[in-house]
């Protein structure tokens, strides 16, 4: 009989609030040619995560505002996070010479503290989000800049 894996270990914690702008943030490599957003050249016309070369771009319900995010690294996949989201969604890229990566704003400055993997290599990320409906309405009476509302967990581990 073979033995069961053993569970997945939490290994990193980082929290950051990016500023969304045109509704995104993203996740990039620390690496050359790590550019996330040239996958919106062939995007489908409704996404909320997409992968790219060498990151992940989130898309926000709605602009100008700050979102809460939780970035967490495991040893292998983690159980699915508990409770009910508005959007649940995972997806695969790949790291090619560092196993570093950093939550970054639209216009590509650093939202909080990079996070190591470990390594080059795949890399399967499971992302969530709720408060959708209540940023919107936030945007829509005219607030803008706010911080929270919109939360995303973000969760990485080798594939």
């Amino acid at each position: 009989m073979t033995a069961a894996p053993p569970p997945a270990e939490l290994l990193g914690v980082r929290t950051a609030e990016p500023c969304v702008s045109y509704f995104t943030f993203f996740l990039r490599g620390l690496e050359d040619g790590a550019d996330p957003q040239a996958a919106l050249s062939t995007a489908p016309k409704r996404w909320t995560v997409l992968a790219g070369p060498g990151g992940v771009l989130f898309r926000c319900a709605t602009t100008d505002f700050h979102p809460r995010v939780r970035l967490e690294s495991w040893s292998g996949e983690p159980p699915a996070p508990p409770g009910s989201w508005d959007t649940l969604d995972t997806v695969e890229f790949e790291l090619f010479r560092h196993g570093k990566v950093q939550l970054n704003e639209w216009d590509g400055y650093p939202s909080g503290e990079p996070v190591d993997l470990g390594g080059p290599g795949a890399y399967r990320l499971r992302a969530a989000s709720l408060g959708r409906v209540a940023a919107q309405e936030r945007h829509a009476a005219g607030e803008m800049f706010f911080h929270g509302t919109e939360e995303w967990l973000i969760q990485l581990w080798p594939r």
